[in-house]
């Protein structure tokens, strides 16, 4: 009689809970790579994106106040480079642009004393940013991508925030940076005032400061609101300050390793991501530009 061998079920069982320990830190691993890559995409992806807004925004502002008779900029010089008021337009046209398409900050009255709200997904509202500058040549193109065939109009951008339809993915109220194009002679504006085209994606708050100077040269970062609320004159307006949310396209997840403080700094605010933000499971960043107007230099008067 032949004495069979084998495994007792003690080994058995031993040899299958290592078996399982071996499987799980497998497992663990894959999941940690995964995570580990969909939140290296996101911030390349969040990156990308608003370094290429901004930058895109930059080279338009660094336009504004082009061919203007005076280099002094503020809220009373005609064909200004940032439009704070009517009387950075000509006469001819104000009847044709409401006060919700000049540049505006929270606070700002609006319509009949209606309060501004620039959409956001944070406690604030956002900024509008208005530029404007006359074509020094033709063969160029505004924000919304129509070529500038003539120099005799002024090429009028309005920047901020809306919805983006285009929704992803556990989106339920996307925003995005958007620009409105125009063009103006001194009594008619054309193709101003519409929903512009999306220049930066899934942006949760955009923030506005302008950098200013006095008559001693002294130099502070203001808000619109604050600046229009000055009394007299004005002081001169030398540069500007942007400030953006941006979030990632996709949420990685809720896990407490990628949870993110829903409290942050943009330029002069503290804001936090309201209800309606999609606050949990993407991932956020400030980004930041300051751009100096070089229209704007030149001998005071």
């Amino acid at each position: 009689m032949k004495i069979q061998k084998g495994f007792t079920l003690i080994e058995l069982m031993i040899a299958l809970a290592l078996g399982l320990i071996v499987v799980a830190a497998a497992a663990m691993l894959f999941l940690t790579g995964v995570k580990s890559s969909q939140v290296q995409q996101g911030m390349a992806d969040l990156q990308d994106n608003a370094n290429f807004g901004l930058n895109y925004i930059t080279q338009d502002l660094r336009l504004a106040n082009l061919n203007t008779v005076e280099a002094a900029m503020n809220d009373a010089l005609l064909h200004g480079g940032v439009v704070l008021s009517q009387s950075n337009l000509p006469t001819g046209i104000q009847a044709d642009v409401d006060d919700v398409l000049l540049s505006r900050s929270n606070g700002d009255a609006v319509g009949s004393d209606n309060e501004w709200t620039g959409a956001s997904n944070v406690t604030q509202n956002s900024d509008q940013l208005v530029i404007q500058y006359k074509p020094a040549q033709t063969g160029g193109f505004d924000c919304e991508g129509r070529e500038i065939t003539t120099v005799d109009r002024i090429v009028i951008q309005r920047y901020f925030l809306r919805i983006d339809a285009n929704a992803g993915a556990g989106e339920a109220n996307p925003l995005a940076l958007a620009c409105d194009a125009g063009n103006y002679s001194d009594t008619n504006l054309a193709r101003y005032g519409d929903a512009g085209e999306i220049i930066m994606k899934r942006v949760d708050h955009f923030r506005v400061l302008l950098n200013v100077s006095n008559a001693t040269g002294n130099r502070r970062y203001i808000g619109i609101h604050e600046y229009m609320a000055l009394t007299g004159t004005k002081p001169r307006i030398l540069g500007v300050s942007l400030g953006v949310l941006a979030r990632s396209g996709q949420s990685t997840g809720q896990e407490a390793s990628t949870a993110q403080n829903n409290a942050f700094v943009v330029l002069d605010q503290d804001v936090a991501i309201g209800a309606n933000g999609n606050p949990q499971g993407f991932i956020r960043q400030v980004v930041t530009q300051e751009v100096a107007i070089r229209n704007a230099l030149g001998e005071r008067e």
